[in-house]
This record gives C-alpha cells, sequence and structure tokens, in this order.
C-alpha cells in the first residue's frame, strides 16, 4: 500500500512538471491543448490566476456545456485576470487521480462523484446511500441548502473548498443479461460500480456482483462480458452508448449522483476577495445552467433508448423489495453517520 502512495505522488508530481513545461497546459500524452480532447486551447495572456478545470465526461454533455459558460463568465468578469482551462473526458486522469491533485495543489478544480470524494472526507459518503432524494428536484434543493453546507464542513480541512454542486443526476440500470422485474432478476447479475462501499453494499443486498472500475474503461468490458450490467444517468446512457453493449434499461431510480465542485483552498485563498465571488457567482449560475440542461438531455435521450433498449419499471411491490433489501446499509450508515444526519436526510424523502 506505501509503495502504491508514492508511486502515485511521483505520477502527480510528474503531471505537474509536465504542466509548467507546458505553459500550464496539459492533455496527458500531448504538449498542446486542443478543442477536440475537450480541451481549453488559448493564451493565457496576461492573467494573473490559472483556473484549470479537470472532469472525466464527455465533451458533449450537458455538464461540460455547462462549464464552458462557467469558463466564459469568470474570464469576462474578472476581465481576464482569471484564465480558466477546462480538461474534459478523463484527459487528466480518473475522478480519484484528479482529486488528489486538488487536493495537493496541482489542480485547481475538479467535479468527481461524491463517492470518491468521500474517500476524502467520509461526511460525503451519506450521498451514496440508495433511494435517499425521491427525485432530482429534491436532491438539488436539498444540496443548496443546511443539508449541502453540513456535508461539505470539513473539506477546508483535507485543503479543499465546496464551490457547489453539479450533478449526474438519477442513476438507472442496463444490463446485458435479461429484463429486471424483481428482486430475485438482480441474482448474479455482474454490475460495474464506482469504488465505494455503500455502493457495492446495497447492489450486493440486491444479489448483485459489484465490480468495481473506472469509467473509461466500462464501455470495453460490457462489450467483452467483464460486466453484465451499469448504473448511470439517462443522459450518459446515451452519450457513453451503452445501448450498443446493453438490451435492457430498468428506470426505476435507485440513488442520485452529485458532483461536488472542489477547489484547492490555497489557490482559492489566493485570489482576492472579488474574483472569489466571481468564481463563486460563476459556480452558482453554472449549476443552474447544468440542471436545465440535464432535465432536457435526459427528456431527449429517454425517448432515444425506449427506441433502442427494451425498456421496464417495476411494480410499486416489487419496487419496496428492493427498498427493503437496503436496510441493513441504513443500519449501518446510523452507526457511521449518526442519527441526525440520517434523520435530516431521509426527510427529504418525504417531500
Amino acid at each position: 500500500m506505501k509503495v502504491k502512495k508514492i508511486l502515485a505522488l511521483v505520477l502527480v508530481m510528474l503531471m505537474a512538471v509536465s504542466m509548467a513545461a507546458c505553459g500550464g497546459n496539459t492533455t496527458g500524452s500531448t504538449t498542446q491543448p486542443d478543442s477536440a480532447n475537450g480541451n481549453t486551447s488559448k493564451d493565457s495572456g496576461n492573467a494573473e490566476f490559472i483556473l484549470k478545470v479537470g472532469h472525466s465526461i464527455q465533451e458533449e454533455t450537458p455538464t461540460h456545456q455547462a462549464l464552458l459558460s462557467f469558463e466564459k463568465e469568470v474570464e469576462e468578469k474578472s476581465g481576464g485576470r482569471i484564465d480558466v482551462q477546462i480538461y474534459a473526458n478523463g484527459a487528466l486522469g480518473t475522478e480519484r487521480a484528479m482529486t488528489e491533485a486538488v487536493q495537493m495543489g496541482t489542480l485547481e478544480v475538479t467535479l468527481p462523484s461524491s463517492a470518491i470524494v468521500a474517500t476524502f472526507d467520509p461526511m460525503l459518503d451519506v450521498l451514496s446511500l440508495p433511494f435517499l432524494f425521491p427525485d432530482a428536484e429534491t436532491a438539488r434543493s436539498a444540496l443548496s441548502g443546511d443539508f449541502g453546507d453540513l456535508l461539505t464542513v470539513n473539506l477546508e480541512s483535507i485543503g479543499l473548498v465546496s464551490l457547489g454542486w453539479l450533478e449526474n443526476g438519477v442513476r438507472y440500470i442496463s444490463n446485458n443479461k435479461h429484463p429486471i422485474n424483481t428482486l430475485d432478476d438482480m441474482k448474479g447479475i455482474k454490475i460495474r460500480t464506482i469504488e465505494n462501499e455503500i455502493q457495492m453494499n446495497f447492489f450486493s443486498a440486491w444479489g448483485a456482483s459489484p465490480n468495481p472500475m473506472a469509467y473509461s474503461e466500462l464501455f470495453t468490458a460490457l462489450q467483452q462480458g467483464v460486466v453484465d450490467a451499469q448504473e448511470n444517468s439517462i443522459f450518459l446512457i446515451k452519450s457513453s452508448r451503452f445501448e450498443e453493449v446493453t438490451d435492457y434499461l430498468l428506470l426505476t431510480p435507485h440513488w442520485y449522483c452529485t458532483l461536488p465542485v472542489i477547489m484547492n483552498k490555497a489557490f482559492f485563498d489566493s485570489l482576492p476577495e472579488d474574483l472569489q465571488t466571481i468564481v463563486k457567482d460563476a459556480m452558482t449560475a453554472c449549476s443552474e445552467l447544468q440542471y436545465e440542461l440535464c432535465d432536457a438531455a435526459n427528456e431527449e435521450a429517454l425517448a432515444y433508448l425506449m427506441e433502442h433498449m427494451e425498456t421496464n419499471e417495476l411494480t410499486e411491490e416489487n419496487l419496496q423489495k428492493f427498498i427493503d433489501a437496503c436496510a441493513p446499509v441504513y443500519e449501518d450508515a446510523r452507526e457511521q453517520f449518526g442519527d441526525e444526519v440520517i434523520d435530516m436526510a431521509l426527510s427529504f424523502q418525504s417531500k
């Protein structure tokens, strides 16, 4: 384990050296960023600060499009004092690697899944619980208020600052084995998950076999039969072309996936107060735009997927069996996070 950590630190340091050699820009194996890789290609000019944003999602998604609006607003309102550079599609590494880079200060901003950030700050793992929110609207409202503040209160102690929330949205399951109509239909299905204990526990409670792996490996893993199933939001299923490697889509929302936007604290503190305000306000506007784009993309993607996949929903009775099977996961969560946090989270289910 120590050897792996040392190797990880060496890789991050090498990335930092590469970035310095390229004037602060990197796409991994190339020396000049380009728009085809989702990277902002422009001269930083006389900018006082370079703000690099790395994420793992494709360029055509609502997330990347909203980030482009963030880039434009920050650069315009700062009068060019901040140069925003966006790296999409995992150009700077996995979500975990980018989170480590932000913590170490070799990358300024990233937006990994909350389950990834939870490996650095366990409080965020509350958001890994299944069926926590009844819909995206409730989740957005909860995270923009006191509940979101509670979950991010410890980030500064580990060198991070929360800029706000984006989303991958409500997740659904697709597989290439058979339609899922009952809890029994989940038995033995090899499903790709993120590397998160709560996620793996509730899939195991359903009888599935969870297999954590990087998102970038998922399409090939489905194609080659390494896994039978995956779970993602509707627009990501379409943008990732998972309808080509899975035949059956289950429209039962088991998890709302959040993307906390985190910035290196030292970098944030180095910004003058007026620039801090510009960055935070621009991210608030970015979130609002991303939510609108997600809603539209999900609607369009669902119509498309229903034409290309066998699609079904669980009956109320069968859905309740999935929920009931998660009871041990919630019992463990109460021991881990305490009754106050879990009760606050569950209060949103009745809203």
